[in-house]
């Protein structure tokens, strides 16, 4: 007798009742999924485009064109200080799903193009490093797709808008790794551009996030905020939030709304379908079952087809994300994770509220249901 209670006969034997309520499910999950990945690709893009900034602390002078000899000094005598060198930059803008952003081009001499390719993990895979004090230049593979550049192609100029230097750049290298850089020599900006600011990278002494933190800390310790600016990982962390939290709560509020509406519907379905099964129901409450019994039924009915539908949802678009990835967005140097997990965790209210609004709805009919009428009506 009991197999009469097993939740999955009626979903195997009704295919067109029950299908409908998990496709409804998938398509919710494919929209909210979708649409939160797309959002979290503007943190992904800021994290990556300075990721750099993980491994060494940044350091620009404030009113002036160089950093006063008397605060290198005092950041010269940190014990947490490893190596300091001093950076003459260019700027390109790279195109991104919210707008252009900037991206420096770091003017270093060779031993400091060494340091930080080490510590970000880069490498050269493709043509050359800048010659000393020649108008040159390597970017990452991303920003060259991004800006549509290849190996000769000159990547900044003097007539340009946005990637501007006062001779032609020429791209003669392609780094690839986790972090996107773009590198020069320190001397073709200075013989170039002598009267723009002078600053610093600051790296500590071992190759750990940890050490890079302690330095970040020493440092803004010792300097004078009104003549030193200090770049470190923690602050552009702050500042993606803040600058990115009204857009967050505006998504939470799309996200509160699709989920109420889609449970409501998911609810109104499953309300219908089992008004279409009462006599079904009433014949098992009169014969013996409690309605406790019943409404344990439907929930695992309905929790069966809530997690087939979230996983259908979370397969579709996984497919559909990597497929944009592919086709659309990685050539033209853009960043997105088809497999966010912050999106998949803002599908999870999902299942919960499409059962709770369906048990709702489903317990007032079985308490208000006579059994006796129902089969007598039905005979």
């Amino acid at each position: 007798m009991l197999q009469l209670l097993n939740p999955l006969i009626y979903l195997k034997r009704n295919p067109g009742r029950s299908l409908p309520i998990a496709f409804v499910i998938m398509l919710s999950v494919t929209l909210v999924t979708g649409v939160v990945t797309i959002v979290h690709s503007i943190d992904l893009t800021i994290f990556t485009l300075y990721g750099y900034n993980r491994d060494l602390t940044g350091l620009t002078p404030r009113n002036s064109l160089a950093i006063p000899s008397s605060q290198i000094k005092k950041i010269k005598a940190l014990p947490e200080l490893g190596y300091l060198y001093p950076t003459h930059t260019y700027q390109l803008f790279i195109k991104t799903i919210f707008g252009k952003m900037p991206f420096p081009i770091f003017g270093l001499d060779m031993d400091g193009r060494l340091r930080i390719l080490r510590r970000t993990g880069d490498r050269l895979i493709a043509g050359r490093m800048p010659l000393e004090g020649k108008p040159e230049a390597v970017i990452s593979d991303a920003v060259a797709k991004n800006l549509g550049a290849h190996i000769g192609s000159v990547i900044a100029k003097p007539d340009s808008q946005d990637d501007y230097a006062p001779t032609p750049v020429k791209l003669v290298g392609i780094l690839h790794g986790p972090c996107w850089l773009g590198l020069t020599s320190k001397s073709m900006v200075d013989n170039y551009s002598p009267f723009t600011y002078t600053g610093y990278l600051a790296f500590a002494p071992q190759n750990s996030q940890e050490a890079a933190r302690h330095l970040d800390s020493a440092i803004a310790k010792v300097i004078n905020k009104g003549l030193v600016r200090e770049w470190r990982f923690s602050g552009l962390v702050n500042e993606t939030k803040s600058a990115l939290s009204n857009l967050y709560l505006i998504l939470n509020l799309v996200i509160v709304l699709i989920v109420f509406s889609i449970a409501f519907v998911c609810g109104l379905l499953a309300n219908i379908y089992f008004v279409q099964r009462l006599p079904e129901t009433a014949m098992l409450s009169a014969i013996g079952y409690s309605r406790s019994l019943l409404l344990a039924r439907s929930l695992v009915e309905t929790v069966a087809l809530c997690m087939f539908g979230w996983i259908l949802g979370l397969g579709l678009t996984a497919g559909l994300l990597e497929a944009v990835k592919v086709w659309l967005l990685t050539p033209r140097g853009l960043l997105l994770n088809p497999f966010d997990p912050g999106a998949i965790s803002f599908t999870l209210p999902l299942p919960a509220a499409i059962t709770l609004f369906a048990m709702i709805t489903i317990s007032i009919r079985l308490v208000t249901m006579d059994p006796v009428s129902i089969i007598e009506r039905r005979g």
